[in-house]
């Protein structure tokens, strides 16, 4: 079989993206191969810190997402029934330091649909959408991916392969790499909703972390929205807890509310501290969630 003078990139999240924009900018061809039809809008990350910044500011892709996303120069960790703050500024980094001296709360997939509009245009990428990888084959020349796409089943052949699909990677398991670690025992439901919590609790930032004497939360804001991570009370399943009942009280612990707070969507996730003992193995390295520590959320929640 030809094996075609390209790299193949498994994963079209940010990570993936970002990639094949660098190979482009070095003028070398790849394929980018991705098991959705498009990019994902669910709830994923929402923090891009200074160094992120100053990478995509060398393909005048910071101003676009920045544009996007809210400027949070600080953060706090913070006592909820006393209001007491600790409070850490990203201002006294310098311009020697980075030209973002601050962290952007934006979603995730604002970044990923600014990189495929870029990379619609580009002149060494491929992506194919709607593409499951199924099966992996090194050889001495390079490596073979089997897809199933829509109905068809596809081969694609290049010199070296990406794996940048995830914590669930198909790459990592076809590469046989174990992804050693822990999960930790908590589970954090994610909500976001509109209630202008800046307005109730004084001097909170637009990031924050809180204790208080029912429990940790934190609270980040986005342009439109919050995004509160709750737990689960003592006792409580995650099954109820996921309940919009469960939430509003939640919500209601934080900043009681004559009417409900406004609840957009909730989502259920563990974190887990995970690592592969090589990113490489042959002419396959592994990239992003898909080897190191990582962050999983699970199915959303129907919360109406």
């Amino acid at each position: 079989m030809k094996i075609e003078q390209q790299v193949l990139i498994v994963g079209a999240g940010p990570v993936g993206l970002a990639t094949a924009l660098r190979l482009e900018g070095f003028g070398i061809p790849c394929t980018l191969i991705e098991a959705e039809p498009d990019v994902g809008r669910d709830l994923r990350a929402s923090t891009f810190h200074p160094p992120t910044l100053d990478f995509l500011d060398e393909y005048d892709l910071a101003e676009p997402l920045i544009a996007l996303g809210r400027k949070c120069p600080t953060w706090q960790v913070r006592m909820h029934e006393t209001h007491e703050r600790a409070e850490f500024d990203l201002a006294v980094l310098t311009a020697d330091d980075t030209k973002h001296p601050y962290r952007l709360q934006c979603e995730q997939f604002r970044l990923c649909e600014l990189l495929v509009e870029r990379l619609q245009t580009a002149r060494h990428v491929r992506l194919e959408w709607g593409a499951r990888a199924v099966g992996l084959l090194q050889t001495p020349d390079g490596v073979v991916l089997d897809v199933v796409q829509g109905t068809h089943e596809r081969q694609f052949t290049g010199r070296l392969l990406v794996g940048a699909d995830g914590a669930r990677s198909f790459v990592r398991a076809a590469v046989d790499l174990e992804f050693s670690g822990e999960t930790y025992p908590e589970t954090t439901l994610l909500a976001t909703t509109t209630f202008p919590f800046h307005e109730h609790l004084p001097g909170l930032s637009n990031v924050n972390y809180v204790w208080a004497q029912f429990g940790t939360y934190s609270l980040l804001r986005l342009p439109e929205i919050w995004r509160c991570s709750l737990y689960p009370e003592a006792g409580e399943s995650i099954e109820a807890a996921l309940q919009p009942a469960s939430i509003k009280r939640k919500l209601q612990h934080i900043v009681p509310a004559a009417a409900d707070h406004d609840v957009l969507e909730v989502r259920a996730y563990r974190v887990h501290r995970r690592i592969v003992a090589d990113y490489r193995v042959g002419r396959v390295v592994l990239a992003g969630d898909a080897d190191r520590k990582s962050t999983r959320l699970n199915s959303s929640h129907p919360y109406r």
